[in-house]
């Protein structure tokens, strides 16, 4: 009887162990879900521009509708782009995120901690200046409530300087962020900021921005507009305009630009603005002829410009953003200078049609074949801005085998004409639209040249086995140039006359003047 007690009690405890195994088996541990979000950190004056996150932002396309989704978040990117202009020049550090959780930690090492998970829009801006308690603004008020915070901010027309505050430095008491909360356990260790990317969007002609072109944390989307339209120009230069016949004797330019240009494969070595902006492309073809101070007895071959010409294909790309009042221009040309060029063809054709002209003599010590290869950058700038005036500022540099230099300058314009930067469009059919039918006024420059290189005086970079070329001592390392001229315009019809002086080019040169005509014809 006790063997048998003992079996059922052994069956039973047996029984127990494998339905307390099964149990456990069955049941998992629950998994621990704190719901706390990682919380990024900053100590130093910066300005943060907030976006929704994936999640949130399908359910605002849910609960908004597409459209108006992506009409508010255009609007709001408009307000960031505009503040991203004011910070750039003033120093002040941006810094874009899409969490709902950061901590501030001021000068004197109080903390501020931030829950943003009530606020109602997803687009908003945190101004924190390093002292005072950081504030949350919408971002159509950002760019007016930057002053209160950063007071020596300046917009618009003057200097933007920003000195960040002193530390312990008593200050105005400032509203703060709602759901922020007050810590003063002491300064804790920087997380990094999240770098942005930038996406640049290029609208072909006629074309619409895509309708998902939201900015999101971390990545700044931009917009390119291929400008619709078309044009041929012709522009024709001569020093027989100002009764000569010497240095740079003639010149020959003929170009066409068309919204097709921007899919032509050299544009990819072109420079854009990060930013948005209306895009131009152009081919044009290019030749030029230089002389010495005489062309009726053989050169002396010292002390005087060697003959020379030229003869390239440019391509060019020029971003305007007229809202900055910026214009950014890059350019790569691709010829032949020496006797390839023609110059020697074309000037003895010209001189023996004219019963007048003598026959140039010296041709054959012209600079020798070599390859032309350059490009070109050219930056300006909006000064003035006016119904009737414009002036810019301009900077640009050079480098290549024709020529090797720098310059900066001035260039204004004043008159009846189309503004000189293109607008940015609210729709692409403004960019179509007809100009006013009648331009005319007056325009000129001033331009100072820092040279390093020049073909047209030295000879090639590759072909040294010129009769004769001047030495770098010769050459005048900083030259003067002007033009002055007027300009009218009947519809898609234009016309220019200009006249331009160059100062001397080599130490025993002297200075120059010629004229210049302009033929345009556009749609």
């Amino acid at each position: 009887m006790n063997r048998l007690f003992r079996i059922i009690l052994l069956l039973l405890l047996l029984s127990a162990i494998s339905c307390r195994e099964k149990a456990q088996h069955v049941m998992p541990e629950p998994i621990q879900n704190t719901g706390v979000q990682p919380m990024d950190e900053f100590n130093e004056p910066l300005v943060l521009l907030l976006y929704p996150d994936q999640k949130r932002a399908d359910s605002l396309k849910q609960q908004m509708g597409i459209e108006n989704f992506y009409a508010s978040s255009d609007e709001n990117s408009i307000h960031y782009q505009e503040l991203r202009k004011v910070l750039s020049e003033s120093g002040i550090k941006v810094v874009s995120g899409e969490s709902l959780r950061y901590r501030f930690i001021s000068d004197n090492g109080a903390i501020t901690e931030t829950d943003l998970s009530r606020i109602g829009s997803p687009w908003q801006v945190i101004i924190f200046n390093g002292t005072d308690s950081p504030v949350l603004v919408s971002p159509d008020k950002a760019a007016g409530k930057l002053k209160e915070f950063f007071p020596e901010v300046k917009t618009e027309k003057q200097t933007i300087r920003v000195k960040r505050p002193k530390k312990n430095e008593a200050s105005a008491p400032t509203p703060s962020l709602g759901e922020f909360e007050r810590d003063d356990s002491g300064a804790l260790a920087d997380l990094p900021a999240q770098k942005e990317t930038i996406i640049r969007l290029i609208i072909p002609a006629g074309q619409q921005a895509p309708a998902d072109r939201d900015e999101t944390s971390g990545i700044h989307v931009i917009n390119s507009y291929i400008s619709p339209h078309r044009r041929f120009w012709l522009m024709f230069d001569n020093d027989l305009f100002s009764n000569t016949d010497r240095y740079y004797t003639n010149g020959v330019v003929l170009g066409y630009s068309a919204p097709g240009m921007v899919n032509i494969p050299a544009n990819k070595l072109m420079f854009s603005l990060r930013r948005n902006s209306v895009v131009h492309a152009s081919i044009s073809l290019h030749h030029a002829m230089f002389t010495p101070f005489t062309t009726k007895t053989p050169p002396v071959l010292v002390d005087d410009r060697p003959y020379a010409s030229s003869l390239f294909l440019r391509y060019s790309q020029t971003s305007d953003d007229a809202l900055s009042g910026i214009r950014l221009a890059s350019s790569i040309d691709a010829g032949v200078i020496g006797d390839a060029a023609l110059g020697r063809y074309f000037q003895k054709s010209v001189h023996a049609t004219v019963p007048t002209n003598d026959e140039p003599l010296g041709w054959e010590t012209q600079i020798r074949n070599d390859l032309v290869l350059n490009y070109s950058v050219n930056l300006q700038k909006q000064l003035l801005k006016s119904t009737n005036a414009e002036i810019y500022a301009h900077g640009d540099a050079t480098l290549g085998t024709l020529h090797t230099r720098a310059g900066m300058g001035i260039n204004a314009i004043a008159g009846l004409f189309a503004p000189g930067l293109t607008n940015l469009p609210k729709d692409y059919s403004d960019l179509q639209k007809v100009q006013r039918d009648w331009q005319y006024g007056i325009r000129g420059g001033l331009e100072f040249r820092l040279i390093g290189y020049d073909a047209t005086l030295q000879g090639g970079i590759f072909n040294k086995e010129n009769i004769y070329a001047l030495k770098p001592e010769e050459i005048e390392r900083m030259v003067a140039a002007m033009h002055l001229g007027i300009f009218a315009r009947y519809r898609k019809l234009g016309i220019s006359i200009s006249q331009y002086y160059l100062s001397p080019e080599f130490k025993e040169g002297k200075q120059h003047l010629w004229g210049q005509i302009g033929l345009e014809y556009g749609w």
